[in-house]
């Protein structure tokens, strides 16, 4: 019995195979940041990124870190500009998205630099690092000032918006430069994108642009952007400046259609039946719902005499007497029951019997 305990035993030992060496702790070295992100507007400039959730051997992050956000420029200038800290994710934790500002106004207002190139490097807690992050270039270019004194106003062809605008800036970099406007809009309650409506050259006097792309009975919202387009022999881009106050107005139409013109009566009958017939030249207004017919006699006062909208511009008024001079005239009526003023008169006579 014995020598089958012994004999189950090394059977036992020799299925559990040869234990192999142990493994080396992590280094706890944050994998290189790969997707960093520079975006500029006026005189800030956002980075985003994703912080490293792995070491570069193969392991997750455990210990405390730091990211190091650094900025250099053309001129060899190199700063930390900030410092994030690098915190360790939970398994059921998603990777983590970092966002950082910095500010140029310091830059702008010092001698010219056509770039700013920023790096984040994510260290552990023994300042160790896999390297600096890809490079991204920000150009330190002019852009010109925020419009001032937005207004809106609506017009028979639209919305007309005007502003305040300065001289452009000037351009201090070797990068070469366009300085425009871009007249944004946005309508209230719609899932759509803001659109531009119109982009303009900077200029130092007061400028006016009409949207005639509304909608009438909408509420809209209007902005002005000012940017900055610039080149150099390998690269071009943008950088927009800061927006100007949006300003709100409601398209509300007051505007009545285009006044008719060429109107002509003449008498005509058949059999016993006396009538006198109306043409006109029809009106090309998009949102036309109809015209209005009004008659009248010798110093008498109009009166209109279609029940409904007449929906083409011809008319006949067979509620005529012998030997009346009839005179008359149409106007023209919009879907939001804005009403022209009358047309020039005609007139015509029933002839007696």
């Amino acid at each position: 019995m014995r020598l089958l305990y012994i004999t189950l035993g090394l059977l036992i030992l020799a299925g559990c195979g040869t234990v192999g060496a142990p493994l080396p702790p992590s280094a706890n070295i944050p994998k290189q940041i790969a997707d960093l992100h520079a975006v500029r507007q006026g005189d800030t400039v956002t980075l985003t990124w994703t912080a490293p959730e792995d070491t570069t051997d193969g392991a997750s992050v455990r210990k405390p870190g730091k990211m190091i956000v650094r900025r250099s420029t053309s001129d060899n200038q190199s700063a930390t500009v900030g410092t994030l800290p690098l915190e360790p994710l939970h398994k059921s934790q998603l990777a983590r998205a970092e966002t950082f500002k910095d500010s140029l106004t310091n830059l702008l207002s010092s001698p010219p630099v056509d770039f700013a190139v920023y790096t984040v490097e994510a260290v552990n807690e023994s300042a160790k690092s896999a390297g600096l992050s890809t490079p991204v270039a920000v150009p330190l270019i002019a852009t010109p000032a925020t419009p001032t004194s937005l207004q809106l106003k609506v017009i028979q062809q639209g919305v007309s918006i005007s502003w305040t605008q300065n001289w452009p800036p000037q351009n201090k970099t070797g990068l070469g430069a366009q300085f425009v406007y871009r007249i944004m809009r946005r309508q209230e309650g719609s899932n759509q994108q803001p659109l531009m409506v119109k982009q303009v050259t900077a200029g130092n006097e007061a400028t006016m642009v009409i949207d005639s792309g509304i909608d009438w009975e909408k509420t809209y919202t209007y902005w002005v952007t000012p940017v900055t387009l610039w080149q150099n022999n390998q690269q071009k881009g943008e950088v927009e400046g800061d927006d100007s106050q949006p300003v709100t107005i409601q398209t509300h139409d007051v505007f009545p259609p285009a006044v008719p013109t060429g109107l002509q009566a003449v008498f005509s009958q058949t059999g016993q039946k006396s009538f006198i017939d109306l043409t006109w030249i029809p009106n090309s207004d998009s949102d036309l719902a109809g015209y209005n017919v009004y008659r009248r006699t010798e110093g008498g006062q109009p009166t209109k005499i279609n029940t409904d909208l007449v929906k083409t511009p011809a008319f006949r008024d067979a509620n005529v007497e012998p030997g009346m001079k009839y005179f008359y005239s149409v106007s023209a009526v919009d879907l939001r029951n804005n009403e022209s003023a009358p047309s020039q008169e005609a007139s015509e006579t029933v002839p007696r019997q």
